[in-house]
Parts: C-alpha cells; structure tokens; sequence
C-alpha cells in the first residue's frame, strides 16, 4: 500500500502539558464518600486527539498506517490458505471449459462437512444450556459468604448475557461456525458508549489485521480492526463528541467503481481502529492507545487511552518510591511536584480475546484451520473426481475419425436401447470407415486413490464413518469407545474454545466493576443482600461457562447419563439421591417435558408419584425404606444407649467427685484436729516444764520453810499434793 498523502498544517496548538501531567489529564476525578473512606472514579476522556497538534496526529496516523500495512505482510501466507479454503468450500453450479466446453466441475464437500460437523457440535454443547456462565468459589468460605456472592454475579452475568446483550448468542454462533474455517477469529469485549453497555462483538477475517510473528495475545503490539461507515454514521460520531469535527471524504474512487444510482451519502468509507502503542507525551516510553484513522488518507478522528490510572506506576527521582498514578491524583489534579516524576510501566488493557482452532505448525500466532488442514486434500479430491468424470463422459459419448471417402448419407442419429438402424452401407465399409477415439473406462486406480484421499481427510477432521470400523452386531460399549476415540481432537479444540469464553467472561465481568450501577444490580436480583462493590471482586471467584469441555456430543452425555442409572441401586443402598440420577438422564436424552416429569413438589409427593410410575424403582426405595427404617431403629437404639452410657458416665464422675470432696473434708478435719492436738501437746509440755521448775523451786522454800517452820511444811506437802493431781 502506498503511503497516504496528508497535507502538513503549519499552524499548530499550544501543548503544555508533557509527562505524568498529560497521562493525568486524560482522566477526570470524582469522590465519594463511603464506610470505609473516600473513593475515586476515574473517568476517562472520549476523546484526546483534540489536546494535539495537527504534525503529532499527522505522525500518528503514518504509524497507524504502517503498522497496519506490516501486519497485513505478515499475514499473507496464512491469508492465501484462508482464502483459497473459502473458494474450495463454495460450490459451483456452472461447468468448466477445459479441458474442453462443459467439462466436469466437481467440488467435493468435503471441507464444508468438516467444518459444519465441528460447529454443530461445539454449538450444541457450549450454548445448549440457557445459563451460560457460573462461577467458583476460590479459597476458604466457612460462612458461606463467598458462594452467595458467587452465585448472584452468575445471576446476574447471564441475566445480562441473555437480555441485555441480546445479540451475544448470535455472534458466538457465528464465531463457533466461522472458526474451523479460518483457524482464528477474535472477540472486542468492551464497553459501548452510544449504548451504554458492554458488548462483544466478533471480528472475523478479512476485518482484522495482526503481526503472525508475535509470541502471545500478551505481547501483540498492534492489533487492528477494520470497518465501513456511511456518512451519516461518522456524522453521529462527530455531534456526540466520540470524533473530531473535521472533513472526512467519501467516494474517491472512480465512477466505474460506484453503482451510477447510488446516492452521496450512500457511500461508505473505510477507517481503521487500531489498538498500538505511541509516546505522545514526549518521555521515550510508548503508551498504549486506542486510534481511529481513515485508510485511504490516515486522518487520525479518535485517540482513547488504554489504560488506567490504576494500570500507571511512577516512580519520584528523588526517592525513588514506585506509586500507582492513581494515588496522586485527586479533584485537583497531581498532588504534590510532578517535575521529578517518570512513568516505570504502564499495563494496557486488554480488550482482545482469541478464538484458536489448531496451533500454526510454523509457531506463527494466528492458528490454522480445516482450510489448511484440509485444503490441499480436498483440491485433490476435485482434481481425481473430476478426471473420473470425465473420463467417464469421453466412455459414454464416443467419437473418433471417419475415413476419407467414407460416404456418409445417414447425418447424425440417435438411438433408444435396443434399436437397430439399417444403414445402407457394405458392414466391410463401415467396419473399416470409422475409427473410434482410443479412451479407456475410468481408472480403477485413480478411484483408489481419490478414496484414500477422502479417508485421510475424514480422518483428520474426525468424521470418519464409524461403520467401516464396526461389524453388524458390535457391543455399545465398543461403539461408544470408538466414538470417544474419535471425538477426542474435537474435545480438545473445545477444551480451547472453553478457556477463551472464560477469559471473554472475566473482560465482562471487569467491565461490570466498573461501569455497572450499582442500582441496577440490585433491580435486577431483587436481593437486598445484593452488594455491588463486595460481589464484584475477582479474586473472590473464578468465572467459566457452564458447558462440560470433555463432553462435546449428545452421545456423550447419554453414555455419562446411563453410567450412573446403571449405579443406581448402589446408590441408594449408600442413601444418596436417586432422583437426580433419573432427572440427569432425562435431561441428557433432550425429554422436552422436564417440568412436567419432575415438578416442584413436596418430598412426600415426590416419593408417591415416583412409588406409583416406577414399580422397580418403587420395589428398590421400599427395600431401601426398610433397610433405612432398621438404620433408624439401630441408630435410635445406639443413641440411647450411647444417652445412657453417658448418663452412668456422668453418675460416675459425680460420685467420685462426691467422693473425693468428703476424702479432702475428712483429711481437712483430720488435719485440723492433728494441729490443734499438735498444739495442745506443745502447749501441756511448755506448761508441764513451767510447774516442775517452779515445785522445784517450791520444793526447795519448802525444805528451807521446814527448818524453820514444821507445821507449815505440812501445809506445803498438802499444796504438792493437790498440784500433782491436776497435772
């Protein structure tokens, strides 16, 4: 593609802001108060290509352009398989002229049967359900908090999925159906200004352009969207202030080129919207940004960031401490000197999912599909069949020379079956005046190898037909094994097609967190326990669809469905719950009539209807019952014995604690009268030691009173007597 032309204005616009200071003025600031503090929103500008001059948008769409044009280079052998794929797959109704007028132009459907076979199948599993998400809890959840959380978030996502974004099913039928072609398509999930609210809308080739050397998703540079717009629909972008107001041309093309009916304002115009990287605020490191230029002129009408202040780290010269932009930023801008301020890293946020199909041999990024799978196989196939055909048609019709002379009276003439025309001419003359055209019958060989050749590409697709492997009368088990042998690459194909919803599901449900009103929220879950900024948290849950990645076919579920009513006998004998078993079995075989057979009953109702419709499963619950009724009877028993086992238990420790308080009231007694004796013993000896000094002293007055006194010592011998008695 040539470079575009863009006249250079002289005249530019003031620019004062560079650095941190131009990424913080793409965003205003709105807080609110809430329990646990003040919140920021930030909200994000429509619009920034206004706050640059014209050279710098003049710069920006040279790079957009070129971005785009290398890309697309780097695209052009995967593409031609693409391509030539959708040429394989479209039928002809029209003959060929060669090798000559009206010779056979055979396609083989091959392609197209592969390719449908997948679709239907990967449709009928992964949007077969009316929920499509649901969510797991991740880590610990003793209250059950995380699951009621959990369990309204996929309320309300496929409330959204199905009612709000009513378009959802559609476009991933036509992704499912659009994916084995080509190999690659991608979904956009973001959130719609003009609507107001998210939408994901599937891009699909030839309406995206991407580098098919890059690694990963992750490390994509550019990625470009490609699209037409009548005048009227980038008039309404310029009034609702989502593009710049400037002169967009239309119908440059020559008159050859348009329909001579068509109106002005009936042409369209082609834009590209890339998704890139570009430093417009001067500093050397690139920025991600979303830009809208026109192909034809690379006129720049939108620039959006990409990114958030949360998704900017800035690191202070002078201390070199690393902050999110979003914590220096309030109502008034950047809080603080914002000179010596620098951008570490800035993540970009991802709007892109892709959809594989099978890896690129190569390693190139955008995967491949039947057509380059199957491609070649299926031109070969044409290519054999229709040799065969016409072979068969030179057979059929004839033809050859006519010897000179030969005298041909008859003209042409034709013949029913069993007819016999008399001539005229000598059999010598008509042997020996027409000589046939040497055309042998269509090779057998050949036809050998056209079925090799819509085996092998049966076999690659996994459609081969199973009654080749299969005598008449095979075992289903052994049928069903094959089956599942044979599905195992398309089980793998869906396994990816499942990781990708998951991961389109989780841009929604951060698209939720952010744009969602928290009213509405609880509208629609009517839930007064319904709290928007605690529910939307990620790390509380994982979001993933709601289809079985291993299942891909209906037999599948049916052979799953029948594994366990095989079981079930053991599975009421264990108590578990027979009738979910018979309901998932009804569900698996397609029964229309669920509500009807399995209707919100009582559970006493519930066993009766069931007692009454199934007489084998009745015979089972009632040997169930009885066995149930023994448990009971058994457990009621243990109970009471376990009631009084702890009774006499508790009689026993009773007693014994009875026995032990009288044991340490006894010794407490024991003790007391052990001390008081103790102490009287001490106290009689102390005593007992005070008389004998004092009768000794006595003892002697008394001898001495003696001497002098006689009759006084009789008094004294008295007084002796009468103390030894109380001692």
């Amino acid at each position: 593609m040539t470079e575009p032309e863009i006249e250079i204005i002289e005249e530019e616009k003031e620019t004062t802001l560079s650095g941190v200071d131009l990424l913080a003025s793409y965003f205003g600031v709105q807080v609110t108060a809430a329990q646990d503090g003040e919140r920021k929103a930030f909200i994000p500008s429509t619009n920034i290509a206004d706050m640059f001059d014209d050279n710098t948008l003049l710069e920006v769409g040279r790079s957009v352009i070129d971005g785009y044009d290398a890309d697309l280079d780097s695209m052009c052998e995967w593409s031609g398989f693409v391509e030539n794929g959708i040429e394989l797959a479209k039928q002809e109704t029209t003959a060929k002229s060669t090798p000559w007028e009206g010779a056979s132009n055979f396609k083989s459907p091959t392609l197209m049967q592969a390719a449908l076979k997948f679709s239907d199948r990967a449709s009928t599993e992964l949007l077969r359900q009316e929920d499509i998400v649901k969510t797991a809890v991740i880590g610990k959840d003793e209250g059950g908090e995380k699951a009621s959380q959990a369990e309204r978030v996929a309320e309300y996502s496929n409330y959204q999925l199905n009612v709000e974004m009513k378009e959802w099913r559609d476009e991933h039928d036509k992704l499912l159906y659009k994916l084995p072609y080509d190999g690659t398509v991608f979904k956009k999930t973001f959130f719609d200004q003009r609507l107001g609210r998210p939408v994901s809308n599937v891009v699909i080739y030839p309406d995206f352009v991407v580098n098919n050397d890059t690694d990963s998703i992750e490390r994509l540079r550019r990625f470009s969207e490609v699209f037409e717009l009548s005048k009227n629909e980038v008039i309404e972008r310029q009034r609702q202030g989502l593009w710049l107001d400037t002169d967009i041309s239309f119908g440059t093309g020559s008159d050859e080129d348009k329909t001579k009916e068509q109106a002005e304002s009936d042409k369209f115009t082609t834009f590209i919207e890339q998704q890139g990287f570009f430093d417009l605020d001067g500093d050397g490191y690139e920025e991600p940004y979303t830009f809208v230029v026109q192909h034809t002129t690379g006129q720049v009408v939108r620039v959006t960031p990409r990114f958030e202040p949360s998704d900017v780290l800035i690191k202070d010269k002078a201390n070199q401490r690393a902050v999110k932009l979003s914590e220096v930023m309030d109502q008034n801008g950047l809080s603080g000197s914002s000179s010596d301020r620098e951008i570490v890293r800035i993540k970009q946020v991802n709007t892109i999912t892709k959809y594989g199909f099978l890896r690129d041999p190569e390693g190139g990024f955008l995967d491949v599909g039947y057509s380059y799978i199957l491609g070649a196989l299926t031109a070969g196939i044409n290519a054999t069949t229709n040799q065969l055909v016409d072979a068969g048609t030179l057979a059929n019709r004839q033809g050859g020379w006519l010897a000179k002379g030969f005298r041909r009276k008859m003209g042409d003439s034709s013949f029913k079956p069993g007819e016999w025309k008399q001539t005229g001419i000598s059999a010598q003359d008509l042997h020996n005046g027409i000589v046939p055209l040497p055309v042998k019958e269509a090779s057998s060989t050949l036809f050998a190898l056209m079925q090799f050749m819509i085996s092998s590409s049966q076999e690659l697709s996994a459609s081969a037909d199973l009654t080749q492997s299969l005598g008449a009368n095979a075992p289903a088990t052994t049928t069903l094994a094959l089956v599942q042998e044979q599905q195992q690459s398309a089980g793998a194909i869906i396994l990816r097609i499942y990781r990708a919803m998951s991961e389109e599901f989780k841009k929604l449900f951060d698209l939720n967190s952010k744009f969602l009103d928290p009213e509405d929220y609880q509208e629609v879950l009517d839930d007064p326990d319904a709290n928007f900024s605690e529910d939307f948290n990620i790390r509380k849950m994982n979001i993933v669809p709601v289809a079985n990645p291993e299942i891909s076919s209906k037999i599948q579920r049916i052979q799953q469905a029948q594994a366990e009513l095989s079981q079930i006998e053991m599975v009421a004998q264990v108590g578990g719950n027979a009738r979910v078993i018979v309901k998932n079995f009804y569900e698996s075989i397609g029964a229309q009539n669920i509500g009807e057979i399995f209707p919100d009953e009582d559970p006493q109702q519930q066993l009766q209807r069931l007692l009454a419709e199934n007489p084998d499963l009745a015979q089972l619950i009632s040997g169930e019952a009885e066995r149930m009724d023994l448990i009971a009877a058994s457990q009621a028993d243990a109970a009471e014995r376990d009631e009084a086992r702890k009774d006499a238990e508790t009689a026993s420790r009773l007693d014994k604690e009875k026995s032990e308080i009288e044991k340490n009231e006894s010794a407490t007694a024991l003790n007391l009268e052990k001390a008081e004796t103790e102490d009287l013993n001490n106290s009689i000896s102390t005593y007992t030691a005070s008389l004998d000094l004092d009768n000794k002293e006595l003892q002697n007055q008394q001898v001495a009173q003696q001497l002098q006194q006689p009759t006084e010592a009789n008094n004294v011998s008295t007084n002796q007597a009468g103390s030894t008695g109380l001692e």
